[in-house]
Formats: C-alpha cells, structure tokens, sequence
C-alpha cells in the first residue's frame, strides 16, 4: 500500500522552516513542532471550553485565531498563508462551498426542526435577533476552520501528510460532546470533508463559508425566525 505522501511529495507548498527538528525529553526525541502544536491545541481547546471572558464567539476568535497568527508568526517565523490563511484553489472550493450550501439548506431545515436541536440551540441563542447570530458565527466559525482546518491541519501535515486529515477529526469531534447526538457522529463525515477540502484547495475560507451557513442556518432554523 502506497504510503500517505508529505506536503512537499504533494507539491505544495511546506508549512515553512520546521525549526529546532528534535527535542529531548527524558531520555526521548520528539518532533519540536509536533510537541508544540499538540500542546498548545489542548491547552486553547480546554480554556475555550471552560473559561468565559467576554463572549463564546470573541472568546474563541482570540483563542482559535490571534494566538494561533500569532505563534506561526512570532515564535515560527512563518506567513499564515502556509497555514490556509489564503484564497487558495478558490476555483475549486466556491463552487463546493456553494453546492454544499444548497444541499445543507434542505437537511438543516429538517433537522434543525427536531425537539433536541430546538432544545439545546434555542438554550444557545440567548434572546439574540436573527442579524447578531449570523455575525456572532461568523466570527466564531472564522477562528474555528481556521484553527482545526488550517493552523492544526497544516502543522500536522508538514509530518504525516494527507493523514492529517483524519488526525484532526479526534479534537474536532471531541468538542461536540455536548451536542444533540446526530450532530457528534456528524464530525467524522464532516471533519473528514472539510480537511480534504482544505488540503486540495489549501484554504480553510471555503469550509469557513459552508461552515458559516450550517451553524447559523440551524440556529435561525431552530429559533422559529423562519
């Protein structure tokens, strides 16, 4: 069986100087960039589910988005566009986006219908109007693909490859837990459907996009606005 290829293999672009390659640690080598990202994607997951400073959506867009930006290029010395940060293969993912934005229209119209959607998301809206949802998940669902689908995919790429696709499903999926169940086993199809379309367009805008129209869909579809 062919082995996944590398970034590099893939011809695209690496995610840019791997720095110090080894660290040691109790007698063990590691990848430096593998220890860190893991690290510091348990670290912002675990403070983005448990912490509130300002609200979910601005919280997570400083955690999921600025800190990330900020350590590709303070402490990595890299451009974030090596990191999905770009247009990219825009020729291929608006299309997609697109498609998959009319076919989600019809499911979540259905789904988003169901007694337990309506339950937990109408818990979620807090009273907002139909205008500030569609924002407030704008920005929330922007840190998001970009953190999973962007900066965790690509550092994770730069080693395994194409595996990292499926790689950064696990944290995706874990942070549904607490969702209606259907949308849990949700995540593998659709984390897998996302990294694939992040890797082969190299931007993570166009699942951003469909990723938009799905969470804010539901929640208007949920709230009784339509």
């Amino acid at each position: 069986m062919a082995e996944s290829k590398s970034i590099d293999d893939a011809g695209q672009a690496a995610a840019g100087p791997p720095g110090p390659r080894t660290w040691r640690i109790w007698g063990l080598d590691f990848d430096a960039r593998i220890v860190q990202i893991v690290t510091l994607t348990t670290v912002i997951l675990i403070l983005a589910f448990n912490n509130r400073f300002l609200e979910a959506a601005y919280d997570r867009f400083v955690l999921e988005f600025i800190i990330p930006v900020a350590v590709i290029v303070l402490a990595w010395h890299e451009h974030p566009g090596r990191y999905g940060l770009t247009l990219g293969d825009w020729r291929r993912g608006l299309p997609i986006a697109i498609v998959g934005i009319a076919v989600m229209a019809v499911v979540i119209w259905v789904v988003g219908r169901q007694p337990d959607f309506r339950q937990y998301y109408t818990e979620s809206i807090a009273g907002r109007p139909a205008w500030r949802l569609i924002v407030d998940t704008a920005v929330d669902l922007f840190a998001w693909e970009f953190f999973f689908r962007g900066w965790l995919l690509w550092a994770l790429g730069r080693k395994y490859g194409t595996d990292a696709i499926w790689l950064q499903i696990v944290p995706f999926a874990l942070m549904h837990v607490w969702k209606p169940e259907i949308e849990q086993l949700s995540t593998l199809l659709g984390g897998a459907f996302f990294g694939i379309l992040a890797w082969r367009t190299k931007s993570f805008l166009y699942g951003w996009l469909l990723h938009w129209f799905m969470v804010a869909w539901v929640l208007v579809v949920a709230a009784g606005y339509v």
